[in-house]
């Protein structure tokens, strides 16, 4: 009876240890060509800089289909937009040293900096800020809660609970026809994941998820 019995739990052990492995992947993450899934924040006496991490299609084309992906962390000066003056940002990441020029955005009229960059896993980390005579260290502070879902999850809770929409977005032979934006928000310090299919005709659809429990919030329609 023990021997039946052992033979019967290796059995189960080896299916389960079958199934998990041949589990299918969410066919989503390959299709974000934008992903923005670190924030980080930092302000000294004269400076008050904010700063993303993540990756874009590049170049960037909205249309609906997934091209290169290019990791980057930008950042951006605020309330400098008026003031006619040179601004550079200095940090150092695996033993590595940048430097980068600050620049007007004369479409958003916001100044900033940015830097390809992969497998940045910094929480908190300094950069120094100067103009002319003028440098400050600036400490940049992760500003996601802990316990957020990353992306995949956010990803893996729409891909289950909202089966009708992503099958809008899917031909009969299985295909999803768009691409897909997933940007962390925080807010009130609560997390967001801004969620949107874009098919490439001039159309997104927008969700909004809550980063904690992967409940969708809002769904919109933005042409």
């Amino acid at each position: 009876m023990k021997k039946i019995l052992f033979c019967t739990c290796l059995v189960l052990s080896v299916f389960a240890v079958f199934f998990v492995g041949c589990k299918k992947e969410n066919p989503l993450y390959e299709l974000v060509s934008e992903l923005r899934c670190c924030i980080f924040e930092g302000t000294s006496e004269n400076f008050h800089l904010k700063s993303c991490y993540g990756f874009r299609e590049t170049p960037y084309n909205n249309d609906g289909a997934i091209g290169s992906k290019v990791w980057s962390l930008v950042f951006k000066l605020e309330n400098k937009e008026t003031e006619n003056a040179t601004y550079l940002l200095n940090f150092s990441f695996n033993d590595v040293d940048y430097e980068l020029n600050f620049k007007l955005n004369p479409v958003t009229h916001s100044v900033t900096a940015s830097v390809e960059i992969e497998n940045f896993d910094c929480k908190d980390f300094s950069v120094t800020v100067s103009s002319g005579s003028l440098s400050e260290t600036v400490i940049m502070k992760n500003t996601v809660p802990e316990k957020t879902m990353d992306y995949k999850g956010a990803l893996d809770q729409l891909y289950t609970n909202q089966k009708e929409l992503v099958n809008a977005y899917t031909d009969k032979d299985g295909n999803f026809n768009a691409e897909i934006y997933a940007r962390i928000v925080v807010k009130n310090q609560k997390p967001y994941w801004y969620v949107g299919f874009a098919s490439g005709n001039g159309n997104l659809k927008a969700l909004l998820i809550d980063g904690f429990s992967g409940e969708t919030l809002a769904i919109r329609e933005i042409f």
